[in-house]
């Protein structure tokens, strides 16, 4: 082996010293890179709008619509102007029109063949409603009754039609089927029914009907029946005869007449139309709106037989109350706006006349009597009981409201004011 010479130990190891520069930039290369990433974005962008647009309708489809439900219906609501002064209406006189000639059977024809074509799209949306409900008997054999009435689809959403109907047919019914006019029949959902009115709205999904069901049914429309004067021609549709499916043309002969409901009085329509007593459906104006719910119980007995419906202008609060589910608060009285010759003799310039008070009604149970007349309810000034009622179900269960009234005393008419805690149906 030979010497190292010149060499220690403190030179046996070295360490590598290096130089770490930046590497140029390739724009070329980072001009195809940026290009890649933005394709891809675009790509899976395209991709995730497809797959939602083909899952996200069988998503709602199989969640029943969860997400339309819950956007509440609104139905637009009619005016009508309060004058504050008891007898005193803005109905217009109608106009007497004379006939230029001799009207032969070919305008009848024709006049009624026209009625047809006004009511074709109404008729369409006429259904049959029954309420199944499954009993017991002493042998322990399920039978099975139902309550059968006709309703009327009303509203409709992405995913549901809403329908009108008779609340005694469906009322514990354990569940509610619903008929078309194709003859199709799915099960419903009861929504909300009124004791007083005897109206109740079910909902019935659209993923249950079939395709061809869709395309032919229609949705009526709610017309303005503030606007009904006598001699107003009106066409009644659905059961009023007892049978289904007539077409009935006739006239408005009154639109004074009042019933009164627990908490509300509505304007009872009157026609020439002669129907059945336990007859029901709808009276339609001559756009093919709706303008009354037939309601044949109501009035004189002698006047059963002729066709009269509840004003569908003072119903749509209520209408649209029952298809959002909302509670309809309760007070217990039934009234009604006091007359000129009333307020003459007691000096009383408007309110609502207590006829009734309601047993264990909130009503009661504050010290409100019959007799009573109310002036303002929740501080707002009360003349006719639409008006009540629309203050009314702006409260909810539990409110302390303030009800102002004039009552007889043994020195005359006094004001006082009374507190009721309301409750609802």
């Amino acid at each position: 082996m030979g010497d190292h010479k010149g060499t220690s130990d403190t030179q046996g190891y070295r360490f590598m010293k290096e130089t770490i520069k930046n590497r140029p930039t390739d724009r070329r290369s980072l001009f195809f890179r940026v290009v890649f990433l933005i394709g891809g974005a675009v790509i899976f962008g395209v991709v995730a709008a497809v797959v939602f647009s083909l899952v996200c309708p069988v998503a709602l489809r199989r969640s029943g619509g969860r997400q339309a439900e819950s956007r509440e219906v609104e139905i637009p609501k009619d005016e009508l102007k309060e004058t504050g002064v008891p007898g005193e209406t803005d109905t217009p006189t109608p106009q007497v029109v004379e006939v230029p000639r001799k009207i032969t059977l070919d305008d009848y024809d024709k006049i009624y063949n026209e009625i047809l074509a006004i009511s074709a799209g109404p008729r369409k949306a006429l259904v049959h409603v029954s309420g199944i409900q499954g009993e017991e008997d002493l042998l322990d054999n399920t039978v099975l009754s139902s309550g059968e009435t006709e309703g009327i689809i009303f509203e409709e959403n992405e995913s549901e039609l809403f329908i009108l109907t008779g609340l005694s047919a469906i009322l514990d019914a354990e569940e509610v089927k619903v008929s078309f006019t194709d003859g199709s029949t799915v099960q419903a959902v009861q929504i909300k029914g009124d004791p007083a009115t005897g109206l109740a709205v079910v909902r019935v999904p659209r993923a249950s009907m079939k395709k061809k069901t869709l395309t032919e049914i229609e949705v009526a429309s709610l017309g303005n029946s503030y606007s009904l004067v006598q001699g107003k021609s009106v066409i009644a549709i659905g059961c009023p005869t007892g049978y289904n499916d007539p077409v009935l043309y006739g006239h408005v002969t009154s639109v004074s007449n009042k019933v009164p409901v627990t908490d509300m009085e509505y304007n009872l329509l009157t026609t020439d139309i002669l129907g059945s007593g336990t007859g029901s459906g709808v009276l339609l104006d001559t756009a093919g709106s709706i303008i009354g719910i037939i309601a044949m119980s109501y009035g004189p007995e002698d006047t059963r037989t002729m066709v009269k419906a509840l004003s569908v202008s003072q119903l749509k609060p209520l209408i649209e109350n029952l298809s959002n589910g909302k509670d309809i608060a309760y007070m217990g009285i039934r009234g009604q706006e006091v007359s000129e010759e009333m307020a003459q003799s007691t000096q009383i310039s408007g309110g609502i006349f207590v006829e009734k008070v309601e047993e264990e009604s909130p009503a009661m149970k504050a010290g409100i009597q019959r007799g009573d007349v109310i002036t303002a309810f929740n501080k707002k000034n009360i003349h006719t009981m639409q008006r009540f009622y629309t203050e009314l179900q702006k409260c909810a269960k539990g409110q302390k409201v303030q009800v102002a009234i004039v009552r007889k005393g043994a020195e005359g008419y006094g004001q006082t004011k009374i507190n009721v805690t309301l409750d609802v149906k």
